[in-house]
């Protein structure tokens, strides 16, 4: 089995020393490529411009570095910090997650207002899990009934 550190060491403190963390790290097994991403942050814009960003990276990751794509995605966290975490922010956040997922390969989710972030600028981090798998996803949907 194969471990993968993705960016290790990558920012930086006030101090100048690293964080002592990676961006991520993805293991190999039998059926895929299991990824935890660490929670991202793009500071720079207003939410939804930092979210686009976040994702620009995620992407990069995930079908660029691993060969996937945003349907291997299985679980997101965003943390949002309370002074911008509006009615309307969320929807153009659930907006956003329609443009980048297609049905019915929709993540778990989760979103979650916090008080602050690690950088001051940073308005939105976002976590995120896959699996890539070795071949073709077998899908069944279950839907609740009427």
């Amino acid at each position: 089995m194969e471990k993968i550190i993705l960016g290790p060491g990558m920012g930086e403190l006030e101090d100048g020393t690293d964080p002592a963390m990676s961006i991520g790290v993805a293991t190999e097994r039998a059926s895929g490529i299991d990824v935890s991403l660490s929670g991202l942050i793009y500071p720079d814009g207003n939410t939804i411009e930092q979210a686009k960003s976040i994702f620009e990276i995620i992407e990069e990751v995930i079908a660029d570095d691993l060969n996937g794509d945003f349907a291997d995605i299985t679980l997101l966290r965003l943390y949002i910090r309370d002074d911008v975490f509006t009615t309307e922010l969320r929807q153009d956040l659930h907006e956003l997650r329609h443009d980048l997922f297609e049905y019915p390969d929709f993540p778990a989710a989760t979103m979650v207002g916090v008080s602050q972030l690690v950088h001051e600028d940073a308005t939105i981090e976002i976590e995120v899990e896959a699996l890539i798998p070795e071949e073709e996803w077998d899908k069944t949907i279950i839907t609740p009934e009427d």
